[in-house]
């Protein structure tokens, strides 16, 4: 029986299928960074998460030079710690970006209470 990485090898090996793969994952990588920093919220991370076990997988033409050889045809390249960045982003907890009335803002400028 064959493993689900021998199934999906084909699909990862150099060509327009592993690039589109390398972008969609980058654009995961995006909106979940993205969503994270501004909102914090749960599902945001997920999507970053999923960006980030995608990114490494397929060999696409984006990924740079390797900085440490693992084996004759296998290595981890340069674009592949944009996989431990989004992990770290993604783990850290952070506050949640809270938006005030304009109003408010100006009332506490001028050193009055809110309303």
């Amino acid at each position: 029986m064959r493993t689900v990485l021998a199934r999906l090898d084909p699909l990862l090996q150099p060509g327009p299928i592993a690039t589109a793969l390398a972008i969609i994952a980058l654009g995961l990588v995006i909106a979940g960074t993205v969503g994270t920093l501004a909102t914090g919220r749960w599902y945001y991370r997920l999507i970053l998460l999923a960006g980030a076990a995608l990114w490494p997988l397929p060999d696409h033409q984006l990924q740079g030079p390797v900085i440490l050889p693992l084996s004759y045809q296998h290595g981890v390249h340069l674009t592949d710690l944009l996989s431990v960045v989004a992990v770290v982003i993604a783990v850290i907890p952070g506050r949640r970006a809270r938006w005030g009335s304009r109003s408010a803002l100006v009332d506490r400028d001028r050193g009055q209470p809110g309303r």
